[in-house]
This record gives C-alpha cells, sequence and structure tokens, in this order.
C-alpha cells in the first residue's frame, strides 16, 4: 500500500466515523422516565425476599445449633 492509498483509507475511515457521529446526533428522543410506582414495587419484591432469605438462614442455624447440641450432650 502505497501512501496515498493509505490517505484515501484514512479519509474513508474518517468519513464513515462523520457518518456514525451525525447518526448518533439524530437518534430519536428518549422515551420517557418509567414510573416510580414500578421501581417501588420491584424494590419492595427484593426486600421482602431479603427478608425470607435471612429467616432461612437463621432457620438453617437454629437447626444446626439444636442439632449440635443433641449430638454432644
Amino acid at each position: 500500500m502505497n501512501s496515498s492509498e493509505r490517505a484515501e483509507t484514512n479519509e474513508e475511515q474518517a468519513a464513515r466515523q462523520g457518518d456514525a457521529v451525525s447518526q448518533i446526533d439524530t437518534t430519536e428522543k428518549l422515551s420517557e422516565v418509567p414510573e416510580a410506582g414500578h421501581s417501588l414495587f420491584a424494590l419492595c419484591g427484593l426486600g421482602v425476599a431479603g427478608i425470607a432469605m435471612l429467616c432461612w438462614i437463621c432457620a438453617l442455624a437454629w437447626i444446626t445449633w439444636r442439632l449440635a447440641d443433641w449430638l454432644l450432650f
């Protein structure tokens, strides 16, 4: 490849990048922000799942403690 071909290639790349930038500039408007109720519902669901998980872990620990107490004493 000689330097003139390289220069053309660089110019073509610059033109393509310019096209990409213009496409980005002309994108459609962003959709509206979702309602807060949906994310609040999801947050409450995650909270309930977290509490249930902690209860399950505590129940397993309690059962393990009782079993160890029964086996050792």
